[in-house]
């Protein structure tokens, strides 16, 4: 058979090759592009110029720009070397509307900051977006895809990962709000008792630990593999109340009340559970030597009242505007968290009784 080439005339065949010719120059232009970069600088430029990644990575001291393997995937971090630039991965956003980690990940950049005349520079850069599966499925084979990651203990993460026992958020997490329809307030307000609560089913994320956490207290759960998603599964009725923390709801509620006027917050409830969140980091020396600097941090801010100031900036609104103090509240147990719970130390938790 002929090649389409042959068939063509003298000309066309001319054209023919002169466009491969410009493709073929196209492609290594762009090839050359890449390598006149500095390792990391023309992925970031790309996805961000296409909106594709979230946060700059933020650096401390003199540690410049981020390590990124082709494809825009961040290098693993080779932090067990004490003269290397420490470098903490964590899990970006899920969407622009997604300000849930905020609060945490200043608290972890704080941390880095106190110590940064013992330790040195430091970078903080955002993976791509992973399920809470996935992050503890990359800490746990430290493949370098993250090096940080925040999420509630349990008996597997106590296992095969390196804690900072420090209740990042207070516990506040723990003090959980229901996102409910428009015109179904009436229905709440009758609840006194748990088996009131159990007649509606709770809406969460697939994968979330708060899922086993209910279904371990008889509740009956409906899951969802979107985080957005979960929004419009409440307002279509898909289940009867999307439980939030009291540290997410009221930003969360802000920014799609426009898009989803159907949605609203309860007003009298307060379901509770301890929740203790922390800072997961590899079971290798890298791992251990990055949560050792976080702790030390952590533990200086609580010393020197920093942490409380951050504490109060992010969540004081939040806790006088959902009115905690006066809601009532249902407790349920969490049957997580294993003997090394720090719940000794009052100060690590919030209480919405004692807040001042």
């Amino acid at each position: 058979m002929s090649s389409p080439d042959r068939r063509l005339s003298p000309i066309g065949r001319y054209l023919s090759r002169r466009a491969l010719t410009r493709r073929l120059r196209r492609r290594r232009e762009r090839m050359d592009l890449r390598l006149r970069f500095p390792p990391g600088v023309f992925p970031y430029f790309v996805l961000i110029t296409l909106g594709l990644t979230g946060p700059a990575p933020t650096v401390g001291g003199s540690a410049g720009g981020p390590t990124v393997q082709a494809g825009g995937e961040p290098a693993p971090a080779d932090s067990a070397r004490p003269d290397s630039v420490m470098t903490y991965i964590y899990n970006a956003p899920e969407s622009s509307l997604d300000r849930r980690y905020e609060y945490h990940w200043e608290i972890l950049r704080t941390a880095l900051e106190k110590t940064a005349g013992k330790y040195g520079p430091y970078r903080m850069i955002p993976s791509r977006t992973m399920s809470e599966r996935r992050q503890a499925f990359e800490l746990t084979k430290a493949s370098g895809m993250l090096t940080v990651m925040y999420l509630s203990t349990i008996p597997d993460f106590e296992r095969n990962l390196v804690p900072v026992r420090i209740p990042v958020d207070k516990n506040l997490g723990g003090y959980c709000i229901f996102l409910i329809r428009k015109g179904e307030q009436a229905r709440f307000d009758s609840a006194r008792t748990l088996d009131d609560l159990r007649r509606f089913t709770f809406g969460l994320g697939l994968g979330w630990i708060d899922v086993d956490i209910l279904r371990a207290n008889n509740f009956r759960v409906v899951t969802g593999s979107s985080y957005e998603g979960l929004f419009e599964m409440v307002v279509n009725r898909r289940f009867d109340v999307f439980l939030r923390a009291a540290v997410e709801v009221l930003d969360e509620y802000s920014e799609r009340k426009d898009r989803l006027p159907d949605l609203r917050i309860e007003r009298s409830l307060l379901l509770y559970y301890p929740l203790p969140m922390y800072f997961w980091f590899p079971k290798t020396a890298g791992g251990r030597r990055l949560a050792a600097r976080a702790e030390e941090g952590m533990r200086m801010m609580i010393k020197d009242g920093t942490y409380d100031r951050i504490f109060d900036r992010y969540q004081r609104h939040k806790i006088e505007q959902l009115d905690l103090k006066h809601r009532r509240i249902f407790r349920i147990r969490n049957p997580f968290p294993g003997p090394e719970t720090p719940y000794a130390d009052r100060k690590l938790w919030f209480d919405p009784q004692t807040y001042r």
